[in-house]
């Protein structure tokens, strides 16, 4: 009758013994795997003391180069073209002729035109006396005033068109194409000749509506031509309005151009001031990725332990960065940080490399070139 609670408190007792021994060996081979990790050696790394430097933030922004003012001249009277006294390519002056259009009978009509005037005058002059002394009604008087009017329109409005038969350069600036040649008939309205002025150069970029913020008129601002040639210009206009599509502000730059040395219709690279931030210059080897996949640096802090810190890239170079997100002094893991990870602690070496001494005394302690990188603010 007893057997089978026999049997069961035996099975019970065998569980619990093998429950506990299985914690036993359990805790025995983590123990183990402890000493184990612990026996391995720390990785040894080389760190370099990296110090942050103020420096003027910028928005990089790429736009069309235009010209000042540009206009397509036409002919406001009609003839035969006689004369073309400026090539193309050719740079004028505000007033300098640029085609002659045939006078035909234009000269006669201005001196009938004179001489109608001057008969008109005399018997203007006339009929007033007489209408002053009480022998010319008044409407006489004004009938002969409005004949003495008419006149002198008739030889204004020729003299005017004798003017037109000179086609002259609105502004200063080069002829940048020209519609006629010699034997051609101009048209009332038709095209003559395109003037370009080239000084200033206006550059019209679009700026996030995130950053347009920090965007402020007649702020200085570095333009870098597709040519190659960098000038400082100045911000001329931002808008007040962002575009419905796209969600970013214009914003203008004008540079001077004198000469005309640089052409419009190109692209350029701008670079605006946006304020002033902490940051480091580092080199694009010393980039890693974290687990989320966030570009960063990694660094040793004073208990040897690795920390890997998320950066910003405020501005890039061919030679390296200006990053953003690292502490204003920390040592930046420069060998091994491809071997550790975040939290590990590690054997830290300092070196301080000759070419990078010199390379960060120049950036940090001199004066730095605004055209190639940001200004250090000091």
């Amino acid at each position: 009758m007893n057997k089978p609670y026999l049997l069961a408190g035996s099975l019970t007792f065998a569980i619990i013994a093998w429950v506990l021994a299985g914690a036993l060996f359990s805790d025995e081979s983590a123990t183990n795997a402890d000493k184990g990790r612990a026996a391995q050696p720390l990785m040894a790394v080389e760190v370099q003391p990296f110090n942050a430097s103020t420096i003027q933030r910028r928005l990089t922004a790429y736009g069309n180069v235009q010209p000042n003012r540009a206009v397509t001249v036409r002919a406001e009277t009609l003839g035969r073209i006689t004369g073309i006294n400026v090539q193309e390519g050719t740079a004028v002056r505000a007033g300098q002729s640029l085609v002659s259009i045939d006078m035909n009978d234009r000269r006669p009509r201005r001196e009938e035109a004179k001489s109608l005037l001057a008969e008109k005058e005399r018997s203007y002059e006339m009929i007033k006396k007489l209408g002053e002394q009480g022998y010319q009604a008044q409407k006489m008087v004004d009938e002969s005033y409005s004949a003495l009017q008419s006149a002198r329109a008739d030889l204004a409005k020729i003299e005017l068109e004798i003017r037109n038969t000179t086609i002259v350069a609105p502004f200063d600036g080069v002829l940048e194409k020209r519609f006629v040649e010699i034997g051609d008939y101009a048209a009332v309205n038709g095209e003559i000749a395109t003037i370009v002025d080239n000084d200033p150069l206006t550059i019209t970029v679009h700026i996030p509506q995130q950053d347009i913020g920090k965007v402020t008129r007649n702020s200085s601002a570095e333009v870098v031509f597709a040519t190659g040639e960098r000038r400082q210009g100045n911000v001329s206009f931002v808008a007040s309005r962002a575009d419905e599509t796209t969600r970013t502000f214009r914003v203008e730059l004008s540079v001077k151009n004198p000469g005309g040395s640089i052409p419009s219709g190109t692209s350029a690279e701008t670079h605006i001031p946006a304020g002033t931030i902490a940051a480091q210059f580092v080199s694009p080897a010393l980039f890693t990725l974290n687990d989320a996949g966030e570009i960063g640096i990694k660094t040793v802090n004073e208990k040897d332990e690795v920390i890997f810190y998320p950066v910003d890239i405020v501005y890039a170079e061919a030679d390296g960065a200006w990053v953003s997100g690292l502490p204003e002094q920390s040592n930046v893991i420069t060998v091994g940080q491809g071997f550790v990870r975040n939290g590990d602690t590690v054997i830290a070496k300092s070196i301080q490399r000759d070419e990078d001494a010199k390379a960060m005394s120049t950036v940090q302690n001199q004066p730095v070139n605004s055209s190639t990188t940001p200004e250090v603010v000091q």
